[in-house]
């Protein structure tokens, strides 16, 4: 009995191929490390990293201070309260006007500070803002640069795929399992159309329009139990296609990835000094390349400069503590003394993260913090 079609359980490949096609040449490379030393931004990251790190904690830290003048308001007012029953009762009438005073002087002194410290770090974060203006000044000079050197690529492989007398010659030691009572030539026929459509489809330079010159069969070896070694040379006419165009991407580092931002708690997320969300765990497309991260909760911070080759997680865990729910804006540069704008409740507003990838994703709602000034009506209003 002959059986002439069998179900294929495995086959494997190991392609090379023998013709002098390359993606990127020496002298590109060579060219690509260039632009990578010239533009490296790794230091100015980890500045301006460390710099956004220590203003969040001075955030925090003007946060306790809206809270503390709060506090003392509200000690005045229950002290002004009780005045008159304390003048009537004209017990120890002198000593409860100094604590007044000293309250009065205590709340001028922490709203002086107040005042201060939000000018401090109003113009503490445009310096900030500024070192990441200058980071991304140079990445969109790196890309121009990457950019006309894909251009160069692109245009020498085009030429080299358009010779007439150019072909793709392939290689191909690979094995299958056959059925006992097949013959080998039976077993390499069934194979041939899968051999070749997988040689197409995992080679850079061949596409569902590439011809196929020629398909020799070098040598072809069976076991007993129906294991077949083979090694076979086939031909064909090369063509620019999509997967030459996101190999040449891929090396030059011009694609985009997709990371996972994950923590123990609802944290700030900040990627290039840009906030693109809050919550325990977001998704944000990114430019392959350099970038600082920073996750930021209460008073603590997580900061790292990564360089993203890849889709990938990370993870910054904080130690839990009790959110304050009260939000204190910073005063107009021309606000009085005394005068506090409080909001209860957490404000949301959007903000945008560089766009730069290829993939649109969903905007994140994120907290307007403190240390900037209203970006518009809008935002003023909400905090009036």
């Amino acid at each position: 009995m002959r059986y002439s079609r069998i179900t294929f359980m495995f086959l494997c490949f190991y392609a090379s191929s023998s013709f002098g096609l390359d993606i990127i040449t020496s002298s590109e490379t060579k060219a690509l490390e260039e632009i990578e030393q010239k533009y490296n931004i790794d230091s100015l990251l980890i500045s301006a990293n460390d710099k956004l790190s220590t203003h969040k904690k001075k955030e925090s830290d003007y946060h306790a201070l809206s809270v503390e003048i709060k506090s003392k308001k509200t000690e005045y007012d229950h002290v002004i309260s009780k005045l008159p029953a304390k003048i009537l009762s004209r017990s120890n009438i002198n000593a409860y006007y100094q604590d007044i005073e000293k309250l009065v002087l205590k709340i001028d002194q922490l709203e002086t500070k107040y005042d201060i410290d939000g000018k401090s770090l109003r113009r503490e974060y445009k310096t900030i803002m500024a070192e990441y203006d200058a980071i991304n000044t140079k990445r969109t000079d790196k890309d121009e640069q990457l950019a006309a050197l894909k251009s160069d690529i692109t245009k020498r492989l085009i030429a080299d795929v358009s010779k007439p007398d150019t072909v793709q010659t392939i290689d191909l030691d690979g094995s299958t399992l056959c059925s006992k009572f097949q013959s080998i030539n039976d077993c390499l026929k069934d194979s041939e159309n899968y051999i070749v459509t997988n040689t197409i489809k995992t080679d850079p330079f061949l596409n569902d329009r590439s011809v196929l010159l020629s398909y020799d069969v070098i040598d072809a070896s069976m076991n007993m139990s129906g294991n077949l070694n083979y090694k076979i040379k086939m031909a064909f006419k090369p063509s620019y296609n999509s997967k030459i165009d996101s190999l040449i991407n891929e090396k030059l580092g011009l694609k985009s990835a997709m990371i996972t931002l994950v923590s123990n708690v609802a944290a700030d997320w900040f990627i290039d000094g840009v906030k693109i969300g809050t919550g325990r765990e977001l998704f944000h497309e990114v430019p392959l390349g350099q970038h600082g991260i920073l996750a930021s909760y209460q008073s603590q911070d997580k900061s790292s400069v990564e360089f993203i080759q890849g889709n990938g997680v990370f993870s910054y865990n904080f130690n839990n503590m009790s959110r304050q729910n009260d939000l204190v804006s910073l005063p107009n540069k021309d606000s009085k003394k005394q005068v506090i704008k409080m909001k209860p409740k957490q404000v949301n507003t959007n903000n945008q993260a560089n766009a730069t990838s290829k993939k649109s994703l969903t905007d994140k709602g994120y907290e307007y913090f403190m240390g900037i000034e209203p970006a518009n009506s809008e935002h003023e209003k909400n905090f009036d």
